[in-house]
């Protein structure tokens, strides 16, 4: 499935303030009419020349070192790895995600979301130099968004990480 529309944003220059709304041809000039010169739609963030050359390079980057084929991979075996993950007593654990953007959710055998673990997991792992994210409704859900260059060994490293954090909080 296509979308009609996509919005991005940060990670089309690496860091310098960029955004971009893509769509196709029939939505996209329907929703800008033609310009006699006037802006027609303004921005802090929108093409600048520099960020525009910084997003054209960007792209280029990633095509050439197959980034999207190699997140594809390593997000795989980044799922692979939270999957092996063993859940603490009374806690049920579901890995999911696109790529290198992964979650691993944490519930209660209740279906509730175990909120409180996920967030003290995370702040443990913050202070033993990992950044995650607890994401979803109830901040339950701990985020994996490494960069798409990330080395196999560094994924392995995070995950054990999470999972002897895990248990060691789970048991306190």
């Amino acid at each position: 499935m296509v979308p009609d529309l996509v919005c991005l944003g940060k990670a089309l220059t690496g860091g310098f303030p960029l955004s971009a709304c893509v769509g196709r041809a029939d939505i996209m000039d329907a929703a800008w009419p033609a310009s006699n010169g006037e802006a027609i739609h303004t921005s802090t963030f929108l093409g600048h020349p520099v960020g525009c050359a910084m997003a054209l390079a960007q792209i280029q980057e990633i095509d050439k070192r197959g980034l999207v084929q190699r997140s594809e991979r390593r997000g795989r075996e980044l799922l692979r790895l939270l999957g092996k993950i063993a859940a603490p007593a009374g806690i049920r654990l579901n890995a999911r995600g696109q790529g290198l953007l992964a979650g691993l959710e944490l519930t209660n055998e209740d279906g509730s979301p175990a909120t409180a673990l996920a967030l003290k997991v995370v702040a443990d792992l913050l202070h033993k130099g990992f950044i995650l994210l607890p994401e979803g409704e109830h901040s339950n859900v701990i985020s994996f968004s490494p960069p798409l260059t990330i080395p196999l060994s560094c994924l392995k490293q995070a995950v054990g990480a999470l999972a002897a954090t895990l248990t060691a909080v789970a048991r306190s």
